[in-house]
């Protein structure tokens, strides 16, 4: 398949895509990350349009997420600078939903992310647990 195929594919997916740039500072420790390339969805499940974020690092679009319990930036990093993939659960404090999120890096200082709000099924499995 042509890769014109696979751009159309992600722009048009129904679950969240970004691709990022970590930076590093003169240690090599993760510091901010740069949005390259974001889809539909990924504005749609974020709140986050894309004027706003292409060629904007994390902290210029949610200056307070270094004040979230999670540190995005450092796991983030960790995966665009030693390679490999996870994928995890977690509460945005900035943007107020839990999400799903697979990374992966495809090349060191680069990484992808893909993911879907599960807001809402964190919510009824909450309910449900205090019945």
């Amino acid at each position: 398949m042509e890769s014109k195929h696979y751009q159309k594919l992600l722009y048009t997916a129904p679950f969240g895509y970004a691709y990022h740039r970590i930076m590093v500072d003169n240690n090599g420790l993760p510091i901010d990350y740069e949005f390259i390339e974001i889809n539909k969805a990924f504005e749609k499940l974020t709140g986050l349009e894309s004027q706003n974020v292409i060629n904007s690092t994390i902290t210029q679009v949610i200056p307070n997420i270094k004040n979230d319990t999670f540190n995005w930036i450092q796991f983030y990093g960790n995966i665009a600078l030693h390679g490999g993939e996870e994928e995890f659960e977690q509460f945005s404090e900035q943007l107020k939903r839990w999400y799903k999120v697979q990374v992966f890096s495809p090349i060191k200082y680069y990484f992808s992310t893909v993911f879907i709000d599960i807001t809402a099924e964190k919510i009824m499995s909450q309910s449900v647990t205090e019945l």
